[in-house]
């Protein structure tokens, strides 16, 4: 039986970059995917990244013609229900090929020391007689192995199958996710009959979550997310497409997939563990992606793992503890606020978008260009809100139900990003904490609460 510090469940982005870092520290890293090696990540062929994020977290580096870049991109515009009144959103945007990296970035973690296993299927895990995680067992070939380790790190995606295994009253929340907490995703690699114009650059509707941006292979690739499944995520694309009023194009292929719509778990932490990536619903609300979202996550949780395993020790949850309260003070607390924000303010007909973009107000270039920021809006900012909502209402482009929601989604923004920095220093209190946080995120609701009238 081998032994390991830690053992990674899942070698998709999450669990590469985090091998990575931990095998420079000097640890013994075990990386397993369900999958083999020419089939891992398969969902999409383009997906992207900014380039200012892949520079910050230090990722493997790519250029256009290496075969795995394929583009790079500057210009992108949100734009109003009805294609109008765009506000600019610039940041250098690297399109690549999302297989051919995962494969980079695993070969990247294995040149630090990692051991890579691939078609190894997560089993169960391993406890000590004290009731503590010692090790994971998987299947490989037919045949069951197990292996010791000190830290499982579950960055298996959606299923978050180690989180969801771990038994009762180990400190960790055990959701599975449902239809209505997953962004169903759908792409159209498309070509324009005519090739001018803005829809040659990267566009993306809020109200509609959808999206244009460049391709490999074709004009564009036309992306549109909803939850409660494929189905409904077509009909949400006609809705779209009639009022965006895009123009001509003939559909090339079409590809599928799925992404976390779901608060973040209270606690990523507990004996020997921690959740990762998707497997703890580390997306930006205001998109989904998530390759570069959970890496602020990992990059504390390199420092802190790091330490709580000195000298052969066992990182025990209060060792990790100080995990969830930095990434709480800061990207918790920014996603938390932004998703509750969304959740009140996309709740509007096309009307009252097309109303509000036009006017400045609340889909304004300050807040749409600082989402995943914490809000701050300054006696004008409010009061130049307020004025145009009483114009919008008078003149029937607003309805006082709108507003409200917009309302609640501002007040509940506030209310749950002091509560995420209140998240306390260690285990005590931590109860205490998450009862009032439920009472928030009960009022605050989720962003598949409400459908629009299609």
């Amino acid at each position: 039986m081998k032994n390991y510090d830690v053992v990674i469940v899942g070698a998709s982005t999450a669990g590469s970059y985090f091998a990575r870092r931990m095998a420079e520290r000097g640890f013994s890293v075990l990386m397993l995917d369900k999958s083999s090696r020419d089939k891992i990540s398969p969902e999409y062929d383009i997906f992207h990244m900014e380039k200012k994020e892949m520079e910050r977290f230090g990722l493997p580096e790519v250029k256009e013609g290496d075969g795995i870049c394929e583009f790079v991109f500057s210009d992108q515009d949100m734009l109003s229900a009805y294609s109008n009144y765009p506000k600019p959103a610039p940041t250098e945007v690297v399109g690549m090929h999302k297989h051919d990296y995962i494969v980079l970035m695993n070969d990247w973690a294995a040149e630090a020391g990692t051991d890579v296993v691939y078609d190894a299927a997560y089993d169960s895990l391993v406890y000590d007689e004290n009731g503590k995680i010692c090790g994971v067992t998987y299947v490989k070939d037919g045949e069951k192995v197990t292996v010791n380790c000190r830290l499982v790190a579950d960055c298996s995606g959606i299923p978050a199958v180690v989180r969801r295994s771990l038994p009762d009253g180990y400190g960790i929340e055990k959701f599975e996710l449902t239809s209505d907490d997953i962004l169903y995703v759908i792409l159209r690699y498309v070509d324009f009959t005519e090739k001018k114009g803005r829809w040659l650059r990267s566009q993306f509707w809020l109200a509609y979550k959808s999206w244009l941006a460049p391709s490999a292979g074709s004009d564009a690739i036309l992306g549109i997310g909803a939850c409660f499944g494929f189905d409904y995520v077509e009909k949400c694309f006609a809705f779209f497409e009639k009022n965006a009023k895009l123009p001509s194009y003939t559909v090339k292929r079409i590809e599928k997939g799925r992404t976390p719509y779901h608060r973040a778990p209270y606690s990523f932490v507990s004996d020997g563990f921690i959740a990762m990536g998707d497997a703890a619903c580390l997306t930006k609300p205001n998109c989904g992606e998530g390759c570069t979202a959970s890496l602020v996550l990992e990059q504390i949780a390199v420092d802190v793992a790091s330490k709580a395993m000195e000298n052969g020790a066992y990182p025990t949850r209060e060792a990790l503890w100080s995990i969830n309260k930095l990434y709480n003070n800061t990207q918790g607390k920014e996603f938390a606020s932004l998703m509750a924000l969304l959740t009140g303010v996309v709740r509007h007909s096309p009307k009252a978008n097309e109303f509000l973009f036009k006017h400045d107000v609340i889909f304004s270039e300050k807040i749409l260009g600082g989402m995943g920021k914490e809000l701050e809006l300054t006696a004008g900012d409010i009061l130049k809100i307020v004025a145009f909502v009483i114009v919008g209402i008078v003149t029937g482009h607003i309805k006082i139900s709108e507003i409200k929601s917009i309302l609640d989604g501002l007040v509940n923004s506030g209310k749950l990003t002091e509560h995420y920095e209140k998240f306390p220093e260690t285990p005590e209190g931590f109860e205490a904490w998450v009862r009032e946080a439920e009472a928030l995120w009960k009022k605050a609701g989720k962003l598949s609460d409400w459908k629009p009238e299609l």
